[in-house]
């Protein structure tokens, strides 16, 4: 709690608000719905163009000779991240005006933007323009579904891009990379209120991760629970949970289909919620959160979680949502945070909106068509209930 406090503190006295890392303006332009709707009559024209795929173990680096050169000018061309095809003595060189058409492909789907061609980069040029005319379409739609009467500023994550966004006054306020969902324990779609903080929280964990990844743990060895922070606890006849010494379990006859106990993990190194989380509507148990694992987020794909959404700087959030949202003085913010009280709630006064998406597609007006991975197969998915 020190290293959030300290944070947050010396924001909350140095600055007048929020700064933020980002004057980008992100889906939030009025002509967005045109702009899409330019993009998709683009991929019309593009569906049924020459397309070329590349083999999945294909390396290629700027100076380079491949005879897939000339395939790969060509498909930039397409796609316009190459303003014309710069013509060489030898064809299949990789030349210098190549490798920044490389680089701006590579930005616009949240690759590493280092114009080496390998198996991240193959994998997005190898997608035909007909599934990237699906994606823009779907994209449209699922647009046109969460923007009607969207009142700011209002916050909204989008899961295959990884990010939350704070947006307000048609700006980007904060921005902050993500964890999201693992495809076999998505996060979930929602047009939702974040309503509630929670410092120093407990991890209550659910029974489902309890019983299939915590008991085998349990049968090798109890004691790694107190190695990790954690309580178990059983529960007793008039209702209610009452804890126990997990080395009085016979844990080698306890299986995940008869489980029937609750693991509490308590605030300290070892919590996975880290300093503090998020609480909004649901019909899931998902919230956002921090989390003890920051190095995650340096990775490019972050489909990490159980379903939850985990923020690289959960702080400036919470900064923000004390300052803007909660109705407490300065004065009283100061003692929360000085609190070592666990479990601390804070309500907010005004919750703000929270729209959870998935748009694999969209215009960005700095930097132009982007495009995601479609990690939870939703795209695909609709593209074959189509019959396409």
């Amino acid at each position: 709690m020190l290293r959030l406090l300290a944070f947050i503190l010396l924001l909350l006295y140095a600055l007048p608000g929020i700064a933020s890392d980002s004057t980008e303006v992100w889906l939030l332009v009025p002509d967005q719905k045109q702009q899409l709707r330019q993009a998709i009559a683009k991929y019309e024209g593009l569906k049924d163009s020459a397309w070329h795929t590349f083999p999945g173990k294909l390396l290629l680096r700027p100076g380079d000779s491949s005879r897939y050169t000339p395939d790969l000018r060509a498909n930039l061309v397409l796609t316009g991240d190459l303003m014309s095809a710069d013509t060489t003595e030898n064809a299949t060189y990789y030349t210098r005006q190549l490798a920044t058409a490389v680089a701006r492909f590579q930005a616009r789907h949240a690759l590493k933007a280092d114009s080496i061609v390998g198996p991240r980069t193959v994998a997005a040029l190898n997608i035909p323009p007909l599934r990237r005319l699906r994606q823009l379409q779907n994209s449209l739609y699922r647009w046109e579904a969460f923007s009607r009467d969207l009142p700011q500023p209002y916050l909204i994550v989008n899961i295959p891009d990884y990010t939350l966004r704070l947006i307000d006054q048609d700006s980007v306020l904060l921005y902050l990379r993500t964890i999201v969902g693992k495809p076999k324990v998505p996060t979930i779609v929602n047009h939702t209120k974040l309503h509630t903080m929670v410092f120093n929280p407990y991890w209550y964990i659910p029974n489902s991760i309890a019983s299939k990844e915590i008991l085998p743990l349990l049968k090798r060895n109890p004691g790694y629970l107190a190695s990790r922070d954690m309580e178990i606890f059983r529960p007793i006849a008039l209702g209610g949970w009452q804890k126990i010494n997990p080395w009085s379990v016979d844990w080698s006859a306890v299986t995940a289909a008869d489980f029937n106990y609750r693991i509490v993990q308590v605030t300290g190194p070892h919590n996975e919620l880290g300093h503090v989380k998020f609480l909004f509507d649901t019909g899931v148990s998902q919230y956002l959160h921090d989390t003890k694992d920051r190095y995650l987020f340096s990775l490019e794909k972050r489909a990490l979680s159980h379903g939850c959404i985990r923020l690289q700087n959960p702080e400036e959030l919470a900064l923000y949502l004390l300052q803007a949202r909660s109705g407490l003085s300065d004065k009283r913010i100061e003692k929360v945070l000085a609190s070592d009280k666990d479990e601390q709630y804070i309500q907010l006064k005004k919750p703000v909106p929270l729209i959870i998406v998935y748009l694999t597609a969209w215009v960005d007006p700095a930097t132009g068509l982007q495009f995601r991975e479609d990690i939870y197969g939703y795209d695909k998915l609709e593209e074959v209930q189509l019959g396409q």
